[in-house]
């Protein structure tokens, strides 16, 4: 199963949750003001997976995501409820569209990002050699990441040439980025198998820059 699958089946299982926490609605007694109201145990429930799984997928910052924040108060209620079922059957509609590709990709690029950050830190710090194996493991992800988009079956571990060959062959990229990211990875296996006088600082900062401008093309 990919990983779009299982997204796609968590969002069917929530959804089905989501008529269960509809189906205990309740009215108030008679004499109290206030609105119809749901078993706030299961309620609690579902929005804590609704949130978990949108937050995760297409990150805390996207629309999805702060609309059902919105219906999380102390005590939910139906209109809640309600609220929080429209919003996730619209998640399922644009995921289903794949109207909602472009942000899951800038979220991922915003990782890398923050990865990428750490690494240079390391090198202006003097520790090369880490920033090294920090920026090859972006890569490796970032490509492992290009495969599942782009539909290339990945064995149980991938090795990095390994993706870097599939993907060149679908012409996911040039031949010349293949050639600079096999640079990239020689000196990655350089710096994790303890190599340090097959490259120094100033390859580190070149890698750098080539794994950024890599990631900024395919994953923006």
């Amino acid at each position: 199963m990919t990983l779009d699958e299982k997204i796609s089946t968590r969002i069917d299982e929530l959804i089905e949750l989501g008529q269960q926490v509809l189906a205990t609605r309740k009215h108030p007694s008679p004499g109290h003001i206030t609105s119809d109201f749901v078993d706030v145990q299961i309620m609690n429930r579902w929005l804590t997976s609704c949130l978990s799984l949108v937050g995760r997928v297409f990150g805390e910052s996207s629309p999805h995501y702060l609309r059902l924040q919105d219906q999380f108060p102390n005590y939910p209620k139906w209109p809640n409820a309600e609220q929080a079922f429209g919003v996730l059957l619209s998640v399922k509609d644009d995921f289903e569209s794949g109207s909602l590709f472009s942000l899951r990709r800038l979220v991922e690029a915003e990782l890398f990002d923050e990865f990428l950050e750490q690494a240079e830190h390391l090198l202006e710090a003097g520790y090369f050699h880490p920033s090294a194996i920090v920026t090859g493991s972006v890569l490796e992800d970032g490509l492992r990441k290009l495969c599942v988009a782009n539909d290339v079956s990945l064995p149980v571990k991938p090795k990095l040439d390994w993706m870097n060959s599939e993907l060149a062959k679908k012409a996911i990229y040039s031949k010349l980025v293949q050639k600079k990211i096999t640079t990239i990875a020689d000196l990655r296996n350089s710096a994790a198998h303890g190599k340090w006088d097959e490259f120094d600082a100033s390859d580190v900062r070149s890698m750098l820059r080539d794994v950024r401008d890599i990631m900024t093309k395919h994953f923006s």
